[in-house]
């Protein structure tokens, strides 16, 4: 498999990661994949909001509920 190239809007910066789109050549599906199994949000949802790292790293459904009412204006 061929990697493809990150789409622009891709913010994930965790490039060691064999899910980010520039790893693999199935582009986010993967990482949304991985993290649905898991019951979390993909990073990239909460570096839309801010460049802040959730606390304890909490990727939930919760912790990004909890990210979002601190950092969203």
């Amino acid at each position: 498999m061929k990697p493809v190239k990150a789409a622009e809007f891709c913010t994930c910066t965790e490039h060691q990661c064999p899910f980010n789109p520039v790893n693999n050549s199935k582009g986010c599906d993967l990482c949304i994949l991985k993290c649905l199994k898991l019951n979390e949000i993909p990073s990239c949802f909460f570096k839309k909001i801010s460049t802040e790292i959730p606390e304890n790293e909490d990727y939930t459904f919760k912790g990004f509920a909890d990210f979002t009412n601190k950092y969203y204006k």
